[in-house]
């Protein structure tokens, strides 16, 4: 190829924005597995007691990945950032529809998915809110009124 053929086609740009991608795709599969977990088998009881431990370690990973892609593509505009802060909060309503089924009866749950449950609603939280306030920060998006003095 020459250089004129490189110039009249210019190659395409990169898009794939991996680090949002990645971040959308642990927002929708961390939601399916926990939600498909505490639906699956609501009376579920571990016999072992490191078990116990692994929600939490699951959220607190989760929010940890989820903030170390947040730092990594915060700083640039784009729509898939936006997308990706609209997708951090599917985890809050999977979570509060869950709690009400629980909460009407529809939906029996054992101690260990309630603390599942729990650790995907304060996990879920913690990730859109802390998406929200980086997002602003990093771009210093803010809203402010200039008052006009007579």
């Amino acid at each position: 190829m020459t250089l004129v053929d490189r110039v009249a086609r210019p190659q395409a740009a990169h898009v794939a924005h991996t680090e949002e991608w990645f971040s959308i795709l642990l927002s929708l599969a961390g939601t399916a597995v926990a939600i498909g977990v505490i639906w699956e088998a609501p009376a579920y009881e571990p016999a072992n007691g490191l078990v116990w431990a692994l929600p939490v370690w699951a959220a607190f990973l989760y929010v940890l990945i989820g903030i170390v892609l947040l730092l990594v593509s915060a700083t640039q505009i784009r729509v898939l950032g936006l997308l990706d802060s609209v997708l951090a909060v599917l985890p809050i309503i999977a979570g509060a529809v869950t709690g009400v089924e629980w909460l009407l009866g529809h939906l029996p749950l054992s101690a260990f998915q309630a603390m599942t449950l729990l650790a995907l609603l304060v996990a879920g939280t913690s990730e859109f809110l802390l998406t929200l306030w980086i997002r602003f920060v990093l771009n210093r998006r803010t809203v402010a009124i200039d008052s006009v003095s007579s």
